[in-house]
């Protein structure tokens, strides 16, 4: 009897420290096959028809979980990593994502005071915009592209940038809480660089307000330092102290009405090279509305543009498409874009950016594909 009663003690104890920590598996897994009307070649230009990953949402894996310490606070961690349904590769571009966990990688602290991580994370900027982007930040065919690519326009941060072209901060402090109806989210990116603390640094702020409408502002500043060839080629000798810096400011709406969500996003990004030379000064912004026309079926038309002031021309892209949902997990997708970018324009600014379109062309492009989630 006694013996019964100590291992029924102690599994009590067990089942209690298990309900006290909870750990999620979660994932996305998105693909689907695209036409390309026109493709830039080393023959000139061709169609193409292709498989892609993440048409709607990326294809994700990662574990998230929190333990409940007593008095309201919670230790909590984010584990996230993608990967290419496609061909079942990892995936990366640039610095956007590289590692077994390249999206996050963090813990902290959470309660009544808000919210604290130290890793890898989310840049804050770009949760407050989640709401007020006409696509929602969509993988594909949305403010994504520019917001990304605007922020290394040169492409050669041959240092390593300490941040996932903004998306992703690594090295990050931040925090995060809520007043209300409005959240603040800031963090900093530590440079990690010996005697000089600004660089490689980033430094994000969102504020987001979440009422009858939905407001977005945020800022963002990337310091990256950069290496340079010496004369013979042979070595590559870092520049510390010299380096180049963006700075991205935005400010979105989003205004529902019945059925329907109407949204406009705006940013600046500007870009300075190691010598203070601007390379990039560019406006880009994006409008449209989603439209819940049943409950299963959700229609978004949006227009983007985009024009540096260092380039001559524009970018012009519509985008029309439609969610299915074939339940809470599982949706089926179609979308039309036609992309226009005009001679000598910087395409880096146009949602297309990845589909590789022709400068002076018009191209167009339709997918269909399926996400689901874990």
């Amino acid at each position: 009897m006694k013996k019964t009663l100590i291992a029924g003690a102690a599994l009590a104890a067990l089942a209690g420290f298990a309900q006290a920590q909870s750990v999620t598996i979660f994932g996305i897994v998105d693909a689907g096959v695209e036409y390309q009307s026109k493709v830039a070649t080393t023959t000139g230009d061709d169609s193409r028809v292709s498989m892609n990953n993440g048409g709607i949402a990326p294809s994700i894996w990662g574990f998230r979980g929190s333990e409940d310490l007593g008095g309201g606070l919670k230790a909590v961690f984010n584990l996230e990593g993608d990967f290419s349904s496609d061909t079942g590769g990892s995936r990366g571009l640039g610095n956007i994502s590289n590692g077994l966990f390249g999206r996050q990688a963090n813990v902290g602290l959470s309660g009544e005071f808000g919210t604290v991580l130290l890793g890898r994370q989310y840049s804050p900027a770009i949760l407050a915009e989640l709401g007020t982007d006409p696509r929602g930040y969509r993988e594909s065919f949305s403010s994504l592209l520019p917001y990304a690519l605007s922020q290394n326009p040169t492409g050669n941060d041959l240092g390593g940038s300490n941040n996932g072209a903004g998306i992703f901060n690594s090295n990050a402090i931040s925090y995060t809480n809520s007043f209300g109806p409005v959240t603040v989210r800031a963090a900093y990116g530590l440079g990690e660089v010996a005697g000089e603390a600004s660089d490689k640094s980033t430094v994000a702020v969102g504020v987001s307000y979440s009422g009858p409408v939905v407001v977005s502002l945020t800022y963002q500043q990337i310091k990256s330092t950069y290496a340079e060839l010496d004369l013979d080629g042979d070595d590559v000798i870092d520049i510390v102290g010299d380096q180049a810096e963006t700075k991205r400011y935005g400010v979105g709406l989003a205004v529902p009405f019945g059925d329907f969500t109407f949204k406009a996003l705006y940013a600046k990004s500007e870009a300075d090279t190691v010598d203070g030379t601007k390379v990039s000064d560019a406006d880009y912004f994006g409008v449209g509305v989603n439209w819940n026309w049943n409950p299963q079926n959700t229609l978004i038309a949006a227009f983007y543009m985009g024009d540096d002031d260092k380039y001559d021309g524009k970018t012009k892209d519509f985008v029309l498409s439609n969610d299915y949902a074939l339940s809470k997990r599982t949706t089926v997708y179609a979308q039309l874009v036609y992309s226009d970018i005009d001679d000598n324009a910087n395409t880096a600014l146009s949602i297309a950016a990845d589909r590789a379109p022709i400068a002076g062309k018009k191209t167009t492009i339709f997918g269909m594909g399926i996400k689901h989630s874990f």
